[in-house]
C-alpha cells in the first residue's frame, strides 16, 4: 500500500515534524509515501528553508529514495526568488511536482506563471514524474482549470487531489488517459461513484495526513475529537480506505 498524499511542516498554527510524521506513516507497513511541505504556505517563505526541511528528512539512512518520495511544491513566488527549477532538482531528488492554485495565485494571464508551469510539466514529462494538482470549489482550483496541460502533456500522470468538483473530475478522468483521482478528503459515496463509473483503476490513495488530524482536533467547524493522537488518526485514515478498497 502506498500513500500518495502526505504532508510535513507548518500548517496553520501547528508544526508537523517531518521525522515524526514519517515514522508514523512507515510504521504501519506502508510501502512508500509521497510528501510535500505545507510550510510552502507560510507568507514570504524562502525556497532554501523548504529545501532544508526536506533534506533533514531525506538524510535518514533508514529510508531509500523510492520509499520516501518528496514532491516539489512549487509556488509562484519562487519566480521572484530567482531560483531555477534546475537547481531545485539538483539539490533534492524530487519524485513529483505539486501545484496548489487555491493557496497560491496561479495567474494564467501572467506569462511568467504560464512559462514556469510549462517548465514544470516539461520536467515531469522528461523524468516521468507525476503532477499533483489541488482541486476545490473556489473557481481558481476547479479540476478543469488545467485542461490545457492535460491535453498538451499526455504522457504526464496528472493527479487531481480531492476530486473537486466530482462530476468534472469523473469527466476528465474518463476523457484523458493521463488523469487520475486522488481520494484524500473525498466522501465514501463519491469514491464509490468514481469506481462505479468504471474508473476504479484511476483511483489513487492519498490520506492528506496529518491535515486530517488538524481538522479532527483543531479546526473549529470539524474538530470533534481533540484528544486523538497523530498515530491514532493515521490508523483511522488508512483503515477506512482498506475497508472500502476491498468492497469496490
Amino acid at each position: 500500500m502506498r500513500d500518495n498524499h502526505i504532508h510535513v511542516g507548518q500548517f496553520k498554527e501547528i508544526y508537523y515534524d517531518p521525522i515524526e510524521i514519517t515514522d508514523i506513516v512507515m510504521s504501519t507497513g506502508m510501502e512508500s509515501m509521497a510528501f510535500s511541505s505545507t510550510s510552502s504556505c507560510i507568507d514570504n517563505i524562502s525556497y532554501p528553508a523548504i529545501e532544508k526541511e526536506i533534506l533533514s528528512l531525506l538524510s535518514l539512512v533508514s529510508y531509500s529514495d523510492e520509499t520516501i518520495r518528496p514532491f516539489l511544491w512549487y509556488i509562484p513566488d519562487y519566480i521572484n526568488q530567482n531560483i531555477s527549477i534546475e537547481s531545485m532538482f539538483a539539490g533534492i531528488p524530487y519524485k513529483g511536482i505539486k501545484v496548489h492554485p487555491f493557496a497560491h495565485n496561479w495567474d494564467f494571464s501572467d506569462t511568467r506563471h504560464l512559462e514556469i508551469l510549462h517548465k514544470l510539466f516539461d520536467y515531469a514529462a522528461r523524468d516521468n514524474l507525476p503532477v499533483l494538482i489541488h482541486t476545490g470549489y473556489s473557481g481558481v482550483d476547479r479540476a478543469d482549470r488545467f485542461v490545457r496541460f492535460m491535453v498538451e502533456y499526455r504522457d504526464v500522470k496528472i493527479i487531481l487531489a480531492h476530486c473537486c468538483p466530482l462530476e468534472t473530475t469523473i469527466e476528465l478522468s474518463r476523457k484523458h488517459n493521463n488523469v487520475y483521482c486522488d481520494i484524500s478528503f473525498v466522501p465514501e459515496k463519491d469514491i464509490r461513484r468514481i469506481a462505479s463509473d468504471g474508473l476504479k483503476e484511476k483511483i489513487v490513495f492519498g490520506s492528506d495526513f496529518p491535515i486530517t488530524h488538524f481538522f479532527k482536533t483543531t479546526c473549529p467547524s470539524t474538530g470533534d475529537n481533540p484528544s486523538i493522537s497523530l498515530r491514532e488518526q493515521y490508523a483511522e485514515d488508512i483503515a477506512s480506505w482498506e475497508v472500502l478498497e476491498n468492497e469496490l
